[in-house]
């Protein structure tokens, strides 16, 4: 999700596109579980949460650095097969 350098929106397609969709999604889980943010689906590495900012109408989350890849169990929890 973000924006094209001409401004126009692009969409994920995730279901979540909200800061209201991103708290409704969490609320099921237990407020004191550690959380990691999965990238690549391919290769699927882990990071750490890092900053937050809004911006242009946006909240912006940065990464906290990389802490290895995503263990198998979690990847294909996630809809990513290997």
């Amino acid at each position: 999700m973000g924006r094209h350098r001409r401004g126009r929106s692009r969409r994920s397609g995730t279901g979540i596109e909200t800061v209201a969709d991103l708290i409704e999604a969490l609320e099921r889980f237990d407020p004191e579980l550690e959380i990691r943010f999965a990238v690549q689906p391919r290769l699927p590495m882990s990071y750490a949460l890092g900053p937050v900012a809004e911006y242009d109408d946006i909240l912006w989350i940065g990464e906290g650095g990389s802490d290895g890849y995503v263990p198998d169990d979690a990847a294909s929890r996630l809809g990513w097969h290997r």
